[in-house]
């Protein structure tokens, strides 16, 4: 579980561009509906309260206006739908409303002024909702395990390898995993990749991207550049030009 406080002097809002990390959240707004993002479409609308925050593919720019105080749970990337009964691509690229899942309506009840105390009774009310998963189905152990050797290699396996650790056809695997995570596993592994090389360089902030490049398993330079244009529709180069405080917190986990 995460806070987010945003103080200015003499801003009044703090944008940043939020890189998909590949995890779900949920969001609330302790200080009303004070945050907007920009979508698919590249237009502003507004954050609800509180909502599930979806795999998204490509960045998006987010505006918190100043004073403004977030809270979130952040899920392993394939135990959203468990807990809450609704297959995750729902949210994908999507903002829901936590009203819109039964389920999870008692959460919004659960926040409180203080992070502590917040944080104690979503635990409360999550451990309930854990005590009736099953986690002794196929389908969950197959994507349980591929999740792990994604993030194990840190994006860099082959989905050949994990069909050959699960045991099922690619089409079922594709399926299971969409409805799981969100997306499909190839960009799944391109997002935990893109990801592990941000979180190395802020690392090692003296050694060269074309370093870092290679010393995070990719290929090459174009290969790593391509990557980078195709979801943050920047260049590493440019990325790192600028301050990403809230990327480069999620980037670590």
């Amino acid at each position: 579980m995460w806070q987010l406080k945003v103080y200015g002097e003499g801003e009044t809002v703090y944008r940043e561009d939020i890189l998909p990390d590949g995890h779900h959240e949920i969001i609330f707004h302790f200080t009303g509906n004070i945050a907007k993002r920009t979508t698919e479409q590249a237009t502003w609308v507004n954050e609800p309260d509180a909502f599930f925050a979806g795999q998204t593919l490509h960045s998006y720019s987010l505006e918190l206006e100043n004073n403004a105080l977030l809270y979130g749970i952040r899920f392993h990337p394939h135990t959203l739908n468990l807990l809450f009964g609704f297959p995750a691509h729902l949210a994908t690229n999507n903002l829901l409303p936590i009203y819109d899942i039964p389920a999870a309506n008692i959460l919004k009840d659960c926040i409180t002024p203080t992070f502590e105390e917040t944080c104690s009774n979503l635990e409360k009310e999550l451990m309930q909702l854990c005590k009736g998963v099953d986690l002794s189905a196929n389908k969950f152990q197959y994507i349980n395990y591929a999740v792990h050797e994604i993030i194990k290699h840190k994006g860099d396996v082959s989905i050949s390898h994990l069909l050959k650790g699960t045991g099922v056809s690619q089409r079922h695997f594709d399926t299971l995993f969409n409805q799981s995570v969100g997306i499909n596993p190839k960009p799944f592994c391109n997002i935990i990749k893109l990801n592990h090389f941000i979180n190395y360089k802020n690392t090692y902030p003296q050694k060269r991207l074309i370093e870092c490049c290679y010393e995070s398993n990719f290929f090459d330079q174009s290969h790593l550049i391509k990557l980078f244009k195709s979801v943050t529709r920047q260049s590493p180069k440019e990325y790192f030009r600028n301050y990403n405080h809230i990327n480069d917190y999620f980037s670590a986990l």
